[in-house]
């Protein structure tokens, strides 16, 4: 479930680099950075330099979870 956290993460701060992402929500870069790869796959996310943005679809995907987005 640490998707949710990252999209939560990226929802409230626009757009942030891998490193900021896991220092925040407080999980391994490791982790963080296959969790990106993964959404990114699915289209949950959107990657440009290194800044990783949440996309209309990630939006969609966490009001699933997240009842105040």
């Amino acid at each position: 479930m640490q998707w949710i956290r990252i999209l939560e993460f990226l929802w409230k701060r626009g757009e942030s680099e891998l490193k900021e992402i896991a220092k925040n929500i407080r999980v391994p870069e490791v982790v963080v950075k296959s969790e990106v790869e993964r959404m990114k796959e699915k289209g949950f996310v959107n990657v440009d330099n290194e800044k990783v943005k949440i996309s209309e679809k990630g939006l969609k995907e966490l009001q699933k979870y997240v009842k105040r987005v």
